[in-house]
């Protein structure tokens, strides 16, 4: 089984990801939609001033799981850096999520304002993939991949 390709299924199958954030060493977690590209970044929307965009500003290290299947065990666990989507890719990146959600009236223009209680896509790089898949890999279900991986 290729693990990339195995990601991918997942980030098409899935509309959901628990992303974990940290803040003078207390962890927070919750729930966002998100969007992914061709090298395996997760794009979410979320306002600048929710907890997790707040602690994301003061650290990019972040981790997230996307459930695929809870009782056929089937999850990825990703670690990697996290930051506000940069202005220029604000359209790109929105095609992406509307694709995946439908259309969507979000202002581009006014996320590129940067209004501290404004809306923003954010994107998390991942360093590592850890997949935990007991279905195609009954002997050995944590896989890992790194996206520099082919």
């Amino acid at each position: 089984m290729d693990l990339r390709q195995l990601i991918e299924e997942y980030y098409r199958d899935c509309k959901t990801m628990q992303l974990a954030t940290v803040s003078e060493g207390k962890p927070w977690i919750c729930t966002v939609y998100f969007a992914n590209d061709d090298v395996l970044n997760l794009y979410w929307m979320s306002s600048r001033s929710r907890q997790h965009s707040r602690e994301i500003l003061q650290n990019p290290s972040v981790a997230t799981t996307v459930v695929r299947d809870i009782e056929r065990k089937q999850a990825l666990q990703i670690t990697g850096q996290a930051y506000e989507v940069a202005d220029e890719d604000l359209a790109r990146i929105h095609g992406l999520y509307t694709e995946k959600y439908g259309p969507k009236d979000y202002d581009l223009a006014a996320m590129s304002r940067h209004d501290p209680d404004g809306r923003a896509y954010w994107v998390l790089k991942p360093a590592e993939i850890s997949l935990w898949d007991e279905v195609n890999f009954p002997d050995a279900p944590k896989q890992v991949y790194a996206p520099g991986d082919k």
